[in-house]
């Protein structure tokens, strides 16, 4: 199941560099929470970048390694079978964020991303939109493309008709109206770009909305943040960091503001109160329980979250061990 992966030590080594030096492992813990592995892949390699959770419970996860988007069903116990193929996207490599923009109606972030150079092919991305609230095979049709684009990445529905979209090379949240098809740069700010010396150019990455607040991470520079919007989404005030120190990849927000970050590169899921505390839930660096956790959701009441990974290859544990890519369930 355990690889070496060469090509990946290199990157292993900055992670560790520019993450706090085994942080982690000292944050304060929640409640031990019960973990459970809902699908696994068998080959090392693979890699789950997001996930969004179905009015039925299963869940549609993105893979950043090959154009696919894959069907989940919690409710399976056998783990080998709970994924099955949904649907490939055509002339991409990769799939990014996920979110649902009408009743089991999904937009797709879909462009060209390399894992082994850890390089994004500015021009190759669009939005697709993606039907399955049929009875029949789902549909997908192109929103919009968005040339100016270097590395889309997260992606979370505004109001009725808007999308914001996190560039994480280019430092900025691009709004794109879904029924036009037109895009704008919506959101801009010093903490969105990539931090200056790092040896990839991955800055704002999760987005989600809620209120009149934008919630961003900004994984490079190592926060999380929030910026007050009006209903155009532009920003009405000035960003609020409201944790730092972290390495975080995409999130959710519980419904009292809670926020659950995935730390793909410190293999771990943290927990950030309203009022900026973060306690560790689950995973660290020396354990493969939540190996290069990606991304984050909840079921409908928010007992159980559901975190997709990479299996760690970005920060292999203990710099050598990584596994094929899974989702793990964490039972609060």
């Amino acid at each position: 199941m355990y690889s070496h992966p060469n090509i990946l030590w290199l990157y292993a080594l900055i992670t560790t560099l520019i993450s706090p030096t085994l942080a982690l492992p000292t944050l304060p813990t929640t409640n031990p929470s019960s973990t459970s592995t809902v699908f696994q892949f068998t080959r090392n390699g693979t890699w789950l970048e997001n996930l969004a959770v179905r009015p039925n419970g299963s869940l549609l996860a993105t893979r950043l390694d090959v154009p696919e988007l894959w069907l989940i069903d919690p409710a399976n116990t056998n783990t080998a079978e709970a994924g099955s193929l949904f649907y490939t996207f055509p002339n991409a490599t990769s799939l990014l964020g996920i979110t649902e923009i009408d009743r089991d109606v999904y937009a797709v972030v879909v462009g060209n991303f390399s894992i082994s150079t850890v390089t994004s092919t500015p021009g190759s991305y669009a939005i697709w939109r993606l039907d399955a609230s049929g009875s029949a095979a789902p549909s997908a049709s192109i929103l919009a493309r968005i040339p100016e684009a270097e590395f889309p990445n997260g992606i979370a529905r505004f109001g009725q008709n808007l999308l914001l979209i996190t560039d994480s090379a280019k430092g900025v949240i691009w709004r794109l109206d879904m029924t036009s098809g037109v895009y704008s740069q919506a959101l801009s700010d010093a903490s969105m770009l990539p931090a200056a010396g790092q040896p990839y150019a991955v800055g704002v990455n999760g987005i989600d909305v809620r209120g009149k607040y934008v919630y961003y991470t900004s994984t490079t520079q190592m926060l999380f943040c929030r910026v007050p919007v009006n209903s155009g989404a532009s920003a009405t005030g000035p960003v609020e960091v409201l944790t730092s120190g972290i390495t975080p990849d995409d999130f959710m927000l519980g419904s009292n503001g809670t926020a659950y970050i995935s730390t793909n590169p410190d293999n771990g899921l943290v927990r950030v109160d309203p009022k900026g505390r973060v306690k560790l839930v689950a995973g660290n660096q020396f354990t493969i329980a939540v190996g290069g956790s990606t991304a984050v959701a909840g079921n409908k009441d928010g007992s159980v979250l559901y975190v997709t990974t990479s299996g760690g290859q970005f920060s292999p544990i203990l710099g050598k061990l990584i596994e094929p890519a899974k989702v793990v369930a964490i039972h609060l």
